[in-house]
This record gives structure tokens, C-alpha cells and sequence, in this order.
């Protein structure tokens, strides 16, 4: 209608890095007074933080702190020659996402511990580059992917993840878990002990970097991170059950993540707990054939009716599991032996194939 003016819309806010600037690494003060000095008047001198020993002896600038072969196992390629493509691997999500609806059963809608909790509850870290398997535990292993150099870079974030705003959330994401992982100087050193993190990074630095953080990144609401991290630690095992089942036409045997590389392991895991219920079968058995032999009982045919039907029980029983394991035995070993000559023969093809165009080119 006339008078009326147009509506505006609402333009969507570009994405920014969710920390201030600051060098990485940061330069080495020149003395450890001054450095002290700094820390001790409360000034914000990024430029003054003591560097640890680290394994590299050399702080990483974060170019430098990406890995050399990555990708695909038959695909490899630099990391430095394709970063996009790298970060799409490295920050990969696609997998928990897949079952966010399923992950109430796997974890609780909680922050994770923090390091030292995971130490007082015997959990022992476990290093993984995978993104969607940090922060998941199995027995008493919790997997925990390193905080590389380049997470850490305000340059890298304007050069390489601010343009897509899913790599943003789950680089954000991932942040928010070394939040909760590191709330204390004690976290901090064990994070050190581990090489979870740079060696530069100090308490001091570390502290200023959260707070610059939770002003960017609402740490409740969570709306601005990958929804991965709407949980903190997650039950692998449980995860595997959710895949075998809601994907049991294609992740059956494997589940989410195969952690078996013998089958002795596998059985053992898997059957342990029948022995249990077999030596409980003997005592039964054992009592039965004791009691059939005193005189009130030797005449019961009612005991004896009962004695005979739970014999025949436990050797049909015996019988079934037996089956079952050997069957459960040769479906795996021929899944697996199917499935490697398969994959081995389209690989060599493959192979075979980028050979040839690669001497076509030099020709």
C-alpha cells in the first residue's frame, strides 16, 4: 500500500574467527623477567609468552603444523598443496550427524569433563586425527584429537574457514571441546604431557584466548557450533550399535569404528560372558546328579522328569552356541576375505589406470 515502505532484510553477518589476532607462535620473550614482569602487571603482551619444550623443539607457525600425507589411504595428497580440501576431511562431521537423533542414547546434552576428570576416573587419552572420533570413549580410553597450530590462527580462520559456514561451526565446535577440556593450569600441563596442544600456549595466553571466545560464541545455546557438540564424550560402543542397526545393510559387521584385528580378540570380547553362564549350567547339572542319586530323590519322577529335560537343555545349548560361533566365524573371515580381494583387484585397476595417464602426460 502507498505510504507503506519496503521491507528491509536482514542481512546475514559475515563469519569471523572467534578469538582476537595473535601470533602463532608467539615470539619467545628475550628474558624470563620481562615475561614475568608482563604476566605479573596483567598486561596483554601476546608477544611476551614463554615457549615449552615441545617435541619439534621449534614452535610451528600454523602452515607449517599441518601433516604431509592426507586424505583417503588410496588417495593421499599434501595437505599445503590442497588446504580446503584438507580441512573438509580434517573438521569431517558427516558421520555422527548422520545419527544426531540417535546420540541421546550414546552420551548426555553436557559439556565433557575436564582432562583431569578423565585422569581421576583412570581413562587414559587416546591421540586420533579423525574429528569424528574425538571425544569418544571406549573401556577405559578416551580418543582425543591434538589441537594443531593452525586452529589457532587468525589468518588461517580468514583464509580458509570463514567462507563456509559448516567448516566454521565444527572448527568452532572443536574449540569449545578444548574449552571444556582445559579449565585449570592442571589441565593445561596434562594437555603439555600429552601433546594435545602447542607448546607455546601458556595459561595466561590460554585464558585470554577463552574470553575472547565466549564473547563470540554463545557456549550454551551451542547454536553456533557443529550440533556434533550439543554432547560431549560419547559411548563408542554404542555408537557401533546404533550404525549396525540403522545401517545393518551396509555396517553390519563393521559398525561405526572396527577395532578388532584378530579374531581372537573379537571372540573373546564378544563370548566371554556364555563361559559364565556354561559354568553355572555344570553346577546345576553337578547338583542334579548328586540329588538323583539320594534315596528320597531317586524315586521322584518328577525330579528326575525335570533333571532329564534340563540335561537335554544344556546339550542342545551347548550345540546352538557352538553353531552359532562357528558360523558367526566363517561369515567374517569370508566377508572380510570377499571384501579385500575386491577392494585389492579395483585399486590395482585404478592404479593401473592413473599409471598410464600420468605417462601419457610425460609424453
Amino acid at each position: 500500500m502507498a505510504g507503506e515502505k519496503p521491507a528491509q532484510s536482514i542481512a546475514t553477518p559475515a563469519l569471523q574467527p572467534p578469538f582476537a589476532p595473535r601470533p602463532i607462535p608467539p615470539k619467545p620473550a628475550a628474558t624470563v623477567t620481562t615475561s614475568h614482569a608482563s604476566l605479573l602487571n596483567g598486561a596483554a603482551d601476546y608477544g611476551q609468552q614463554p615457549v615449552l619444550d615441545s617435541a619439534t623443539n621449534i614452535p610451528l607457525t600454523d602452515l607449517e603444523s599441518l601433516p604431509t600425507l592426507t586424505g583417503d589411504p588410496y588417495e593421499p595428497f599434501l595437505a599445503n598443496e590442497d588446504i580446503k580440501k584438507f580441512l573438509a576431511i580434517d573438521l569431517d562431521l558427516k558421520r555422527l550427524n548422520r545419527i544426531h537423533g540417535h546420540l541421546w542414547m550414546c552420551g548426555r546434552p553436557m559439556r565433557a569433563r575436564a582432562l583431569h576428570r578423565y585422569k581421576m576416573l583412570g581413562m587414559e587419552a587416546l591421540p586420533t586425527t579423525q574429528m569424528d572420533l574425538h571425544l569418544l570413549r571406549f573401556s577405559n580410553k578416551l580418543m582425543i584429537k591434538p589441537l594443531g597450530e593452525y586452529m589457532l590462527s587468525y589468518s588461517f580462520w580468514l583464509d580458509h574457514l570463514c567462507d563456509k559456514e559448516e567448516l566454521h561451526k565444527a572448527a568452532c565446535g572443536f574449540l569449545l571441546s578444548y574449552i571444556w577440556l582445559l579449565t585449570t593450569p592442571l589441565d593445561l600441563k596434562l594437555a603439555h604431557e600429552l601433546f594435545l596442544i602447542p607448546s607455546f600456549v601458556t595459561w595466561n595466553w590460554w585464558k585470554s584466548f577463552v574470553a575472547d571466545f565466549t564473547k563470540v560464541i554463545d557456549v550454551r545455546a551451542l547454536d553456533q557450533v557443529n550440533k556434533r557438540f550439543h554432547f560431549g564424550d560419547l559411548r563408542l560402543g554404542r555408537i557401533n550399535s546404533v550404525y549396525r542397526i540403522r545401517y545393518a545393510h551396509t555396517h553390519f559387521v563393521r559398525g561405526y569404528l572396527y577395532g578388532y584385528n584378530r579374531y581372537v580378540v573379537f571372540f573373546q570380547r564378544k563370548f566371554s560372558w556364555i563361559l559364565v553362564v556354561f559354568v553355572f549350567f555344570s553346577l546345576v547339572l553337578a547338583a542334579m546328579q548328586v540329588g538323583a542319586s539320594v534315596d528320597p530323590l531317586q524315586q521322584n519322577h518328577e525330579f528326575l522328569k525335570s533333571c532329564y529335560g534340563f540335561v537335554v537343555f544344556s546339550m542342545v545349548s551347548v550345540a546352538a552356541v557352538l553353531g552359532v560361533i562357528g558360523g558367526l566365524f566363517f561369515f567374517i573371515f569370508f566377508f572380510n576375505m570377499v571384501t579385500a580381494i575386491g577392494q585389492a583387484k579395483r585399486w590395482e585397476i585404478k592404479r593401473m589406470k592413473m599409471a598410464e595417464e600420468r605417462r601419457l602426460k610425460q609424453a
